[in-house]
């Protein structure tokens, strides 16, 4: 599995690639990369570290789990000879600062296809295509072939997010030739505040505001996690814990009775 792409600061440093440029919608959430192996398992990992089975934070693993559950295997050993030599890139949804719809909002979002056997990364039209071919949620694009010359960082603006009522948290520019930058809307809201005393408070009120009380404990950790890790961290609660494991089993135990 590949190490992920180089991504430009574009507002520290306003380059741009060459040619023709795809812009997508920067989504918030964890980095994100897999390959299929040739025995038919998945392999994921984060920015800088492989995920043994269970070592990824709760916050991604409902993007692990929809990618398990959606991905054509079929279809990609089709396609391709040597599977486990294509890395596929993409963004764990879950809370940084936009509250976004996390009901409609995709697990999992595809920005990057790396294909050696085809001189590396894909260009974004065929990295789309890709990941929608596949069964998964290809980031959307927010304009299309636009030429570099006709980019300015300093100018840039920020259009509605396809997932909530406010502008995107940034934008993603992708040539045709590996280049990747990206620029972050400098109006971005500040990250939730917290305001829980424990795990089992934060336990409560989220298991019982925000989630039907039915599935298991590690989908609840999942879905809680996905939707709240920035008020937790804040609160200095680690959705991985022991404690706040045990806090929501308590809670849906007692609300299944």
């Amino acid at each position: 599995m590949d190490s992920f792409p180089t991504c430009v600061d574009v507002a520290e440093n306003p380059a741009t690639g060459q040619g023709h440029h795809w812009l997508l919608e920067y989504v918030e959430g964890q980095l994100l990369r897999f390959t299929l192996q040739s025995d038919g398992r998945f392999v994921f990992g984060g920015k800088r570290r492989r995920y043994e089975d269970g070592s990824e934070p709760p916050a991604v693993s409902p993007a692990i789990e929809t990618i398990r559950s959606a991905f054509r295997r079929d279809a990609f050993r089709e396609a391709i000879g040597d599977p486990d030599s294509v890395t596929f890139y993409g963004v764990a949804t879950c809370q940084h600062r936009i509250d976004y719809d996390w009901d409609r909002l995709p697990a999992f979002l595809g920005y990057d296809v790396r294909v050696p056997a085809r001189g590396g990364l894909l260009a974004p039209e065929n990295a789309h295509a890709s990941f929608d071919r596949l069964g998964l949620s290809p980031a959307p694009p927010l304009d299309r072939e636009v030429r570099a010359d006709a980019i300015d960082p300093g100018r840039e603006t920020f259009p509605d997010s396809n997932w909530a009522d406010r502008a995107v948290a940034g934008v993603v520019f992708a040539d045709k030739h590996g280049w990747r930058g990206r620029l972050l809307d400098p109006d971005r809201p500040p990250e939730p505040a917290a305001s829980f005393e424990s795990a089992e408070s934060a336990a409560e009120t989220l298991v019982s505001e925000q989630l039907p009380t039915q599935g298991s404990v590690e989908t609840t950790l999942g879905r809680l996690a996905r939707r709240h890790r920035a008020t937790l961290i804040d609160a200095g609660i680690d959705p991985s814990s022991p404690a706040f494991r045990s806090a929501v089993a308590e809670v849906l135990q007692r609300r299944s009775g």
